[in-house]
């Protein structure tokens, strides 16, 4: 069951990063996938049990009684989190960690509000309130705009979780081998 969800988890990835390039080069996926937001709940296909093997880690759950300096230090929990993983996939999965921070940001910056059509009207409101009317070429960027700042959160929680449920052994195995 962990390769298979190891799999979906990259999968996932793979996917969140596809569409995250093609928001960041301004093109509006939701036009030829209007069902591309569902995506986001399908990442807790993975995440979920990714969590759930964390809470059952022991090293992690003996973590909570040492002391202070140690559970401050975030190098030694993420070496916990992380002791299964490869160098490579930990990289990714800390780095779409940090990239979704900054990507949020970002976000938030450019995004004054909500792409909507209304009665072959386009609009970008907030809070119910509009801000102003949009050609169909500026709605369309705006929804760019918000799957980029979704896809950055898929990226994050996606690899995570990979790197999480990855099921392979990182060295080799203490096996006599004939």
């Amino acid at each position: 069951m962990n390769k298979f969800l190891f799999y979906f988890a990259v999968t996932g990835w793979i996917l969140g990063l596809l569409v995250h390039l093609l928001s960041l080069m301004d093109f509006d996926v939701t036009q030829q996938l209007p069902y591309i937001w569902l995506f986001g709940i399908g990442i807790f296909v993975a995440w979920i049990p990714a969590v759930i093997k964390l809470k059952h880690n022991k090293k992690l759950e003996a973590l909570k009684n040492a002391s202070l300096i140690k559970r401050m230090n975030p190098f030694f929990s993420l070496k916990l989190v992380f002791e299964n993983t490869p160098t490579w996939l930990t990289i990714i999965a800390i780095g779409g960690f940090f990239y979704a921070c900054i990507n949020f940001i970002l976000f938030i910056q450019v995004m004054p509000g909500q792409a909507e059509i209304n009665n072959g009207h386009y609009y970008l409101q907030s809070h119910g309130h509009i801000i102003k009317t949009l050609t169909e070429q500026e709605y369309h960027h705006y929804q760019a705009l918000a799957l980029r700042g979704f896809s950055g959160h898929w990226l994050a929680f996606s690899g995570i979780a990979a790197a999480i449920l990855y099921p392979y052994p990182t060295s080799v195995s203490s096996e006599v081998q004939e």
